[in-house]
């Protein structure tokens, strides 16, 4: 671990999922969770008073599947979708301008080229190209760009680890942390912010405008993130030293 601040009581923590709290596979569909991932949430949480959100571009409905549903606090979708600690549904927007016709053509592409994965989120259109050859990911890169050009400013293109997500221009995951914050019991608490991707850039940013706690994942890269932890198992230890640092009856795992 790099030299992290010590935890305060007053922490709001917001978690990345994806190669963050669990590690990246080679579909969406393989990864494989801690079993115990589950358990280290609900003692973090317990640490902040409930003051825990997980924050993902997958819809709400497989974080939960993922994480054992230990987070009233939600967002997917890259900020998409949201749910707020008290219930409240925000959902996507499923009818934004040429999704439709970028949907038929990214899958039309997919035939056309092996090793493309279309992952298709309704609201969200993710093109992986971990298993493509260079001849289909410079397609995909193409492709993606002029549906985006096309679509006149209605959609927007993230970069993410062998993956191009195209999404509607509004929302953001830094703008869904915003949003969540305003509501108890995140409200007048200090944001950390951890995260490990491209796609996690603008909650770093908006954290580091609260004064909070930017946290970025990996190996060292251009990124707004004040800190950095190496890996997943690395989060993983950080989160349960921080719950038996601040709740010390948590019983050790």
């Amino acid at each position: 671990m790099t030299n992290l601040p010590d935890p305060e009581e007053h922490w709001a923590l917001f978690l990345d999922v994806d190669g963050t709290l669990i590690h990246i596979a080679e579909h969406p569909d393989s990864v494989q969770p801690s079993p115990r991932l589950g358990e280290i949430l609900n003692a973090a949480a317990d640490a902040f008073d409930g003051a825990l959100a997980l924050v993902s571009g997958r819809p709400i409905a497989e974080i939960d599947r993922l994480t054992e549903r230990v987070a009233p606090a939600a967002s997917g979708l890259h900020g998409l979708e949201l749910r707020t600690p008290a219930g409240g549904y925000e959902a996507p927007d499923h009818d934004t301008p040429g999704m439709h016709t970028a949907r038929e053509r990214l899958q039309a592409l997919t035939d056309e080229h092996a090793g493309l994965y279309l992952e298709d989120k309704q609201a969200t259109l993710a093109l992986h190209f971990r298993q493509a050859d260079d001849t289909a990911r410079r397609a995909a890169e193409d492709t993606i760009d002029a549906i985006k050009n096309d679509a006149g400013g209605a959609l927007s293109v993230l970069a993410g680890k062998s993956v191009l997500e195209l999404k509607p221009a509004r929302g953001n995951k830094g703008r869904a942390l915003q949003r969540l914050m305003s509501d108890p019991p995140f409200a007048g608490r200090c944001p950390v912010y951890v995260g490990d991707d491209v796609t996690d850039e603008a909650a770093f940013v908006a954290v580091n405008s609260l004064g909070g706690v930017s946290i970025r994942v990996g190996e060292p890269a251009v990124s707004a993130a004040r800190y950095r932890l190496n890996t997943v198992d690395e989060v993983l230890a950080w989160l349960e030293q921080i719950a038996t640092t601040l709740n010390p009856e948590t019983p050790p795992t």
